[in-house]
């Protein structure tokens, strides 16, 4: 039993590195193109600040999850960040559009990461909310 409760743990963390280092990198390390020279923003900062938003709200289910005791509770947040993760993915060149170069940062570094991130966090957010489920 014991051995179970870590491995719970263990998922809890995981994903709450994973969210927060999505929400930080948005921010510091692969977010999307930077302001024009006239000082104003292109359609993708936009996008960025979208995504941005929900790594925030991805990482505060994570540690609502590291705070929960309860496993029903603990699969609820987890089933939640799934439609978030898929939000995160249509947002940048979907639901909101990017620059009109395909060479620009927005494409080439922005929304692969974003890509990348949202689907590791869903493809855990599946697995753990099926292994909780499952103890039920």
């Amino acid at each position: 039993m014991e051995q179970k409760k870590t491995s719970v743990r263990i998922f809890d963390i995981v994903q709450l590195v994973l969210c927060a280092c999505f929400f930080l990198g948005l921010l510091f390390v692969f977010g999307p193109c930077g302001p024009k020279e006239d000082g104003g923003w292109m359609t993708c900062h936009w996008a960025g600040q979208a995504v941005a938003g929900v790594a925030a709200v991805l990482t505060v289910l994570a540690l609502l999850r590291l705070a929960v005791r309860n496993n029903g509770v603990k699969a609820g947040l987890s089933l939640a960040s799934i439609p978030a993760s898929l939000l995160a993915v249509l947002i940048p060149g979907r639901l909101i559009g990017l620059c009109m170069m395909a060479d620009m940062r927005c494409h080439m570094v922005m929304t692969p990461s974003v890509t990348v991130f949202s689907l590791l966090i869903l493809a855990l957010a599946a697995v753990d909310s099926f292994l909780l489920l499952k103890k039920k």
